[in-house]
């Protein structure tokens, strides 16, 4: 009976640690948000200013995966916001094609939101444009969330050996042309 039970106390340590290692790499991989302070400009030699086009900057989001990297959110609290990701996904992009890559990644980007269509997390995602128009590669699409149709914008570059998305959404009329100024501008500091 005694060795039944060391087997088992074995057995159940045994388990313990590794459900234990399966949380542990789960809890790695969550996001991590936090505040910027405000003297902050540059974050991993990107540009980073307190506001982009009247857009306050928030907070950033580390996603804690090799390739993932990090993303600033701007945003006006229920209107307005803009995520900027800059991720290099494991990849040399030093010797690729920026405009194909940057395309590529659009495509991506579509299909994940697609996805989120699937999942429930939208009921609709329409594309009403895609286009390369210099530096980004572009898409403009509708959104449906919780009942409330947006304007959704994608625009992918590959700068700096990482590609750099805004996905800049807003339920704002004149989308169209805060969604430019807002990529324009930061092109702008890109180049700087």
């Amino acid at each position: 009976m005694s060795r039944h039970l060391r087997l088992l106390g074995s057995w159940s340590l045994s388990l313990g640690v590794l459900l234990g290692l399966v949380f542990v790499s789960q809890a790695v991989a969550e996001p991590t948000r936090s505040p910027i302070p405000a003297q902050v400009t540059q974050i991993d030699g990107y540009p980073f200013p307190t506001k982009i086009a009247g857009l306050p900057r928030r907070q950033r989001t580390d996603y804690n995966e090799a390739g993932m990297g990090f993303s600033v959110r701007y945003e006006v609290p229920g209107e307005t916001w803009a995520d900027i990701f800059i991720y290099d996904l494991n990849e040399d992009l030093t010797s690729v094609d920026a405009r194909q890559a940057a395309a590529d990644q659009r495509e991506i980007a579509l299909s994940d939101i697609q996805t989120a269509v699937s999942a429930g997390n939208y009921q609709e995602a329409k594309v009403i444009t895609k286009a390369e128009t210099a530096p980004y590669a572009m898409a403009h699409l509708t959104i449906t969330q919780k009942g409330k149709t947006r304007d959704s914008y994608v625009f992918i570059v590959v700068s700096k050996k990482n590609f750099v998305k805004i996905r800049y959404t807003t339920s704002a009329p004149d989308a169209d042309q805060i969604a430019g100024r807002f990529a324009v501008e930061y092109a702008r500091l890109l180049s700087q």
